[in-house]
């Protein structure tokens, strides 16, 4: 007796024991294709969802859905219940060649791993599918150096209604991928088929030399409307990858940065012009790089200035990229303010920086020209003009001529007129170019605008510990990004502020004078600049464009 008992109760623990089952719609697949794992626990009640992560790796996982069902079933007058979880997973495949779907845990079991083999499209199926959506691909050049930009477009051909999503930005392997034109709609005809055409296009920066490998892009979508009435077929199509030469850096090129671009431009300007040097009066150089096809974290920073007889201090360069026709347009702005110790004349060397012209495929040397000036005592009311420094082969000094005296009010007057017109038209060709320039300078929406909060923090901050060094550079970035100033002197001129006027001009005293720096006071520089954020806000949230269309 005792032994049936024992065989009946070993008998109801294997009946009550969980099973779990494991099974995928197909073993061979094409790439463009998605793989559905079906999952079922039988025999027991499962609470929380397994962990499907285990699977990334070969395949990606799209979709999952759970189900449940009950089955009751009367014998010999007993009643039992049979409780059936099914997990459904949508896969697909990250490449081509033999994947395995490992091991998932379900209820305390594991289900057995399984192999699937993954080819290409074939013929047919690449055919059937081009007829309603296919994939154009192609890059602006096939070789390329280390660090350089290659453009990479990417088309999505479609006809009738398909719905999906479009690609995400390709990863590649050893590059820096930035997207440069978010989406362009337009229409297009391919033998004799109209489509609709969805174009991306994304700068790509290899990090590396040798092959670089655009992995090939796959959609996967349905056709037609469905609805009540109608149906839905479901679509694929996968584009063919690109290999790019990618060059090292050429032993020919002597510059200490490796920097390759279309362009490269230096440019210099003074918030003075021309600059008056006077021994204890601080003035401000703008120093602006611009580069073309070349990422803003790429451009170099100036070389700081190191003279005897002045003090330099440069602020931190404010840095923008946006994107064009060509590509990415970085640019980087350096102010660096100059204050004479001592009165005589000075050079500001030349700056020089080498790069290499993608265009030509040779070396080219962007260049600001050496410059002097005449640095007067502090006393002085004298004005000189800057002497650009010219090689002597360039110099060529005609013999002097003495003019007789009749007529030398005669030729005076005549160059006075001459002068006179020169100036004038000079005046009117830069005031021109200026207005040309703000034209087509205009604001590129996907530049990060300043963080005006934080850097206010930064002066409030350096204010309260009177640090006149930090509360320099902080000022100077808090204005530019909230009034948009180049320099903090053209801050304090737009204001008309005296008591702003007299805190800057503390505050570099502070630092350009010949006084200690630690004993400067930040108390009168934040209570006027408070003042100031108060009385400015930075503008209001334009209105809703529905209440403004329908008044009342």
């Amino acid at each position: 007796m005792r032994f049936i008992i024992m065989i009946a109760l070993v008998l109801v623990v294997q009946l009550s024991r969980a099973e779990v089952t494991a099974t995928v719609d197909r073993t061979t697949i094409s790439e463009i294709d998605l793989l559905t794992l079906t999952i079922r626990v039988s025999n027991e009640a499962v609470t929380g969802e397994p962990d499907f992560s285990a699977i990334s790796g070969d395949f990606d996982v799209v979709n999952t859905a759970t189900s449940s069902s009950q089955q009751i079933s009367i014998i010999n007058g007993r009643q039992s219940k049979e409780i059936t979880t099914t997990y459904t997973i949508t896969l697909q495949p990250t490449r081509r060649g033999n994947l395995t779907i490992p091991q998932i845990a379900v209820a305390g079991w594991m289900t057995n791993p399984m192999t699937i083999r993954v080819v290409a499209p074939s013929v047919a199926q690449s055919v059937q599918t081009s007829q309603y959506v296919f994939f154009d691909t192609s890059v602006d050049q096939p070789s390329t150096y280390v660090q350089s930009q290659v453009i990479y477009t990417l088309k999505l051909f479609y006809a009738d209604t398909i719905a999906g999503d479009f690609p995400a930005p390709p990863t590649v392997v050893d590059a820096v991928v930035e997207t440069i034109e978010e989406e362009r709609r337009y229409e297009s005809v391919v033998n004799n088929q109209r489509y609709y055409v969805l174009e991306k296009r994304y700068a790509i920066f290899p990090q590396k030399s040798g092959t670089l490998t655009i992995p090939a892009e796959i959609f996967r979508g349905t056709r037609g409307r469905g609805g009540l009435f109608g149906t839905r077929q479901s679509v694929s199509t996968i584009s063919r990858p690109i290999e790019i030469e990618v060059k090292p850096r050429p032993s020919s090129f002597t510059g200490d940065t490796w920097l390759a671009a279309r362009s490269l431009v230096l440019q210099e300007r003074w918030t003075e012009q021309p600059p008056v040097f006077k021994v204890g009066e601080p003035v401000n150089r703008v120093l602006s790089m611009q580069a073309t096809g070349l990422a803003a974290s790429m451009l170099p920073a100036f070389e700081s200035l190191q003279l005897e007889g002045i003090k330099t201090y440069a602020d931190p360069a404010v840095t923008e990229e946006r994107a064009d026709a060509v590509g990415l347009i970085s640019s980087s702005v350096t102010t660096i303010g100059i204050v004479p110790t001592k009165s005589g004349p000075i050079t500001l060397p030349a700056i020089r920086i080498p790069w290499w012209n993608t265009e030509t495929d040779r070396q080219e040397v962007a260049e600001i020209p050496a410059a002097t000036y005449t640095i007067v005592p502090a006393d002085s009311p004298q004005t000189v003009a800057p002497q650009i420094m010219t090689p002597l082969r360039e110099v060529q000094s005609p013999a002097s001529t003495e003019v007789p005296a009749t007529n030398i009010w005669m030729y005076g007057t005549i160059a006075v007129v001459i002068l006179w017109l020169i100036s004038t038209w000079q005046w009117l060709t830069v005031r021109a170019a200026m207005a040309r320039q703000k034209r087509t300078e205009a604001p590129d929406t996907r530049i990060t605008p300043p963080d005006e909060p934080k850097y206010f923090e930064g002066l409030t901050r350096a204010c309260q510990h009177h640090d006149a060094a930090v509360a320099h550079r902080n000022l100077f970035l808090w204005s530019h990004a909230r009034f948009h100033t180049d320099s903090i002197q053209a801050f304090s001129r737009q204001q008309h502020n005296e008591d702003l006027g007299q805190a800057v001009a503390e505050l570099e005293q502070a630092l350009y004078g010949s006084g200690d720096p630690s004993q400067w006071n930040g108390d009168a520089l934040l209570n006027v600049v408070k003042q100031l954020r108060a009385d400015q806000p930075r503008g209001r949230k334009k209105r809703d464009l529905v209440a403004s269309l329908n008044p009342g």
